[in-house]
């Protein structure tokens, strides 16, 4: 049996009082958040037959986002100096006083909803007033996240929160539409009221958050409170190239979002000479199509639970982005439009999420803060941007489609490209292997819920024999999965088929014929293995097709291991699908676990026999 320390048993997040406070306060926000757009894009006469729709939604986002180029930082900074849920409980409870005031002043208003254009600057104050505290907002929400999920949850836990928010966003939306007429003034302030208290309540949840510090395994010292300064932080993440590259992917990311948005308005008027109410019924059902892409999007990478290869998946939504970007510019049909909202939502939160939770996972605590406040402001710097060059776009609302025309085969060509150079990259010996391991390491971690252990004790360099018992045909990929070096396995000729022969070229496998000697494989691994490389074999000879019982081994290894001077490194696989037929191992879904335990040498004066019971011994050990 393995020993360690004991560990408590993680709890389900559903049963976790810190998330469900957190996404409860979180969903409260994006109701808030879409009752003040929807009311502003109202005031402001967004919706009306002779109104450029699209600068005027662009306008109301500009203002909204504007704040984040000051006051991101300024969140980052106090999350890292004050307690967290307090900076979070203070930001809600002020946008709730905010949106109460702007109610206040519509206290008296009658009639049609459209401000005059000399009283535009009160509602994008007010945006501004808002957006000011939600920048503050959430850097201090991404930095508190994996203070209250444990990290092997935290993936599941970013999309799981981001899927309620979307939620409650989708049905501020809906609810937003239904309630608010832009001829009626009157329901514009029910619209307020009704968000000012999703804020006010709700904010005060924060307060009974338990954050708890994580350890970590580094040796680093952590570096002195003088480094919370602006310019450490930045230089922090300019020397982490990995934290670099995911601000700016997330940068384009939003970008891209922020056209979209404001097409829709544009877009829709232009297919379907929508206006008044009937536009503003038709833009919530898109955007709140586009949230259930999110949604879905975010129940996905749920699913798929790992960050390993976040880099397969991030760069093919790119790819798919750009193509659904493309259909909703060109396509004049009513349901086209539905399925491309949708489809840009659901690829464009993968990204989103995966960018999230790896730049979460790769900044240090003690100045995650800050990383989220640069990334939230350099983030919301290419949305501010965006937006005001829609707003000051001459006739947005039809050249807003040459601008998708544009954006389209960019980000399909980027992702393509990007995901040919990922998959291309890695630690094996060319760039075919290394679209193979990552493909199989998804396919692994994803659809078998692969768990490693002992990883460590598999050197990376010399002769390496992994003996390891033999469950299913599965079983060399999900040893390969967790190795970084290329696993070479006995292969019988007469399945290498021609067809794939640059796959054969690409992974190496040991050939062996049907009438070629044990005598000559044996002395084929052994000189193998003097070149230093890692063979994976196993000593059982035979699947366990029927049951899960170790069977004897077949001699042999250990003298391979003599002869060569290879360590052996015992792995026990447990979990994969008992199927009889082969073709079941793959298609099944299973929880695998593959344990690697600490490398065994055959002493040259060894008796075989008991080096062979030493060997079945540790593997049992691992179980």
């Amino acid at each position: 049996m393995n020993t360690g320390p004991t560990s408590r048993k993680t709890l389900p997040l559903w049963r976790q009082l810190n998330f469900s406070l957190m996404w409860t306060s979180t969903a409260a926000s994006g109701f808030g958040d879409r009752m003040i757009m929807l009311g502003s894009l109202t005031l402001l006469g967004g919706l009306a037959a002779n109104a450029d729709a699209t600068a005027i939604n662009a306008a109301t986002q500009f203002w909204f986002f504007l704040p984040y180029l000051f006051f991101s930082i300024v969140g980052g900074w106090l999350s890292d100096r004050l307690p967290r849920k307090w900076v979070l409980l203070g930001c809600d409870e002020s946008r709730g006083l905010i949106m109460l005031y702007c109610a206040w002043l519509l206290a008296s208003a009658t009639g049609s909803a459209h401000l005059p254009d000399d009283q535009h600057w009160k509602i994008y104050a007010s945006l501004f007033a808002i957006g000011s505290f939600a920048a503050i907002f959430n850097p201090a929400r991404n930095a508190i996240i994996p203070q209250i999920i444990p990290r092997s949850q935290l993936q599941a836990g970013n999309a799981i929160i981001l899927v309620i928010a979307i939620i409650a966003a989708q049905v501020g939306l809906v609810v937003g539409g239904k309630i608010i007429d832009p001829e009626m003034a009157s329901t514009i302030r029910t619209g307020l009221i009704i968000g000012s208290l999703f804020y006010l309540i709700s904010g005060w949840f924060f307060a009974f958050l338990k954050p708890v510090k994580h350890h970590t395994h580094t040796n680093q010292p952590t570096p002195k409170p003088k480094a919370k300064a602006f310019g450490y932080s930045l230089k922090y993440c300019l020397q982490h190239k990995r934290i670099a590259s995911l601000i700016v992917m997330n940068m384009l990311v939003w970008a891209v979002a922020s056209v979209v948005t404001s097409s829709i308005l544009g877009v829709s008027k232009i297919h379907f000479d929508l206006q008044d109410k009937a536009l503003m019924e038709h833009y919530t059902m898109v955007t709140a199509t586009l949230g259930v892409g999110m949604l879905v999007g975010a129940g996905v990478i749920a699913w798929v639970r790992t960050r390993r290869e976040a880099g397969l998946i991030m760069f093919t939504a790119f790819l798919f982005v750009g193509v659904f970007l493309l259909t909703m510019a060109l396509v004049p049909v009513m349901w086209v439009m539905y399925l491309s909202a949708f489809c840009i939502g659901l690829f464009g939160n993968m990204i989103i999420i995966s960018v999230m939770t790896l730049l979460q996972t790769s900044a240090a605590n003690f100045i995650r803060g800050r990383v989220m406040g640069l990334n939230s402001m350099a983030n919301t710097t290419c949305s501010v941007l965006t937006h005001l060059c829609i707003w000051r776009l001459p006739n947005a609302d039809v050249n807003i489609r040459y601008v998708m025309l544009i954006l389209g085969p960019v980000l399909l060509l980027l992702g393509l490209s990007q995901l040919i150079r990922y998959a291309r990259s890695g630690p094996m010996l060319n760039p075919i292997a290394n679209a193979c391991w990552r493909i199989e390491r998804l396919y692994c971690f994803v659809w078998h819920r692969l768990e490693v252990r002992g990883q460590h004790h598999v050197p990376h360099t010399g002769a390496v024999i992994l003996a390891a018992n033999h469950t299913t045909g599965l079983d060399p990929f999900v040893m390969q999965a967790r190795v970084t070096r290329m696993v070479r396995w006995l292969m019988m000729k007469n399945y290498q088929y021609k067809a794939m022969d640059p796959l054969w070229k690409a992974i190496n496998p040991i050939a062996i014929g049907e009438d070629e000697s044990r005598l000559a494989q044996v002395r084929m691994l052994v000189k193998i293995l003097k070149d230093g490389d890692i063979v994976g074999l196993f000593p059982e000879g035979a699947l366990q097709r029927e049951v899960r019982e170790l069977k004897e081994f077949e001699s042999g290894i250990t003298w391979i291991a003599r002869k060569s001077g290879a360590v052996i490194v015992p792995v026990w696989i447990e979990g994969t699908p008992l199927k009889h037929h082969m073709l079941w191992h793959f298609l099944c879904p299973s929880k695998t676990t593959v344990t690697f335990g600490e490398p065994m040498v055959v002493d040259k004066t060894a008796d075989e026999a008991e080096a062979l019971a030493e060997l079945r011994e540790r593997m049992l050990a691992l179980k």
